[in-house]
């Protein structure tokens, strides 16, 4: 597939992971030193999950990447739980369960659905928490999660179901050349810009404190492959420091729930690596079906998330370690 500009924009892998390293012999002033045997060795074994995933074939792969996300996310959670006494840096269990497993086949491998299971102490609760995130206290279908993971859903999306959203810098209009702090648009398609804005914030709950400047007649549009978009405007004060960056991009993300919270970037990545880990683990036979190039129409969009893994979620989980607590 090729790489889109969000992916282009964002640090090598290689970097990441070097950039990583460097953090295990000096990790995050904020952290109490206490929490830094927890912190390395989290990240020596995501590390190591990481590479060893790159040399394995599609059959296993979502094993590695899956537990190597999950064991960054402890050192996440090292750097980013509040330093009180009531709260324990380490987590326990994956915080997820998947549903439909023992019915599943592989031509419905999408309809599998995955809910919370476990408070702030499991490792999916904990990262919710931190990140503001929804914790998926009402089961999310894997195809609804498909379609927030930007590396895959923009070539293979799932029908039906909300995508994420680029937020769109704009100029300030009394500083020429120079983009606003306060005001950006997003992308919306004819239907989506008749709504008025709660309806749209309802679907992107990250906009609710943003107030709607404009929406479709505006005359701002974009062209996305012959389908028009237009361009709605809003004001917010530091935006980028209110909505969720990904990978050098501010983007918004859909709720998983109309109403509730939205996942952030990396927790979308997160529970679809758990659903297919889970199926890859406990339903091979499956799996290998739903892998197989010759038979499968599922394969290369699988092989496609499975391969994006690797390069994209180094750079998110640099980023989150180098993010001061909120």
């Amino acid at each position: 597939m090729p790489r889109r500009i969000f992916e282009g924009d964002s640090e090598d892998s290689k970097e990441s992971w070097r950039r990583i390293r460097a953090l295990r012999s000096r990790p995050p002033t904020w952290m109490p030193e206490s929490r830094k045997q927890l912190f390395v060795s989290a990240l020596e074994q995501a590390e190591q999950q990481f590479k060893a995933a790159e040399h394995i074939g599609y059959e296993s792969r979502s094993l590695n990447l899956y537990y190597g996300l999950s064991q960054a996310g402890r050192a996440i959670s090292a750097a980013l739980t509040p330093t009180d006494k009531t709260t324990s840096p380490e987590v326990r269990g994956h915080g997820l369960k998947l549903l439909q497993l023992d019915s599943l086949k592989a031509d419905a491998l999408f309809s599998c659905e995955v809910r919370g299971d476990g408070g702030t102490d499991s490792s999916f609760g904990r990262l919710a928490w931190l990140l503001n995130s929804d914790p998926l206290k009402t089961p999310v279908s894997l195809a609804a999660i498909w379609n927030m993971v930007l590396e895959v859903s923009l070539d293979f999306p799932q029908p039906n179901y909300p995508l994420p959203l680029f937020v769109n810098r704009v100029y300030d209009g009394s500083l020429p050349g120079q983009y606003s702090r306060r005001h950006f648009s997003i992308p919306l398609s004819e239907q989506d810009a008749e709504k008025n804005g709660a309806a749209i914030k309802r679907q992107y709950p990250d906009l609710e404190p943003a107030l709607l400047l404009t929406t479709t007649g505006n005359g701002e549009h974009i062209d996305n492959e012959g389908v028009r978009l237009d361009l709605a405007k809003f004001e917010l004060e530091n935006f980028e420091l209110h909505l969720r960056g990904y990978r050098r991009s501010t983007v918004l993300m859909p709720s998983v729930v109309p109403g509730q919270k939205s996942l952030d970037p990396i927790l979308s990545w997160w529970v679809l690596l758990y659903g297919l880990s889970m199926i890859t683990r406990y339903k091979p036979v499956v799996w290998t079906q739903a892998v197989d190039v010759n038979q499968s129409h599922h394969a290369v969009p699988l092989e496609t998330v499975l391969s994006k893994a690797s390069d994209a979620l180094p750079d998110q989980i640099l980023s989150l370690l180098n993010r001061p607590p909120r």
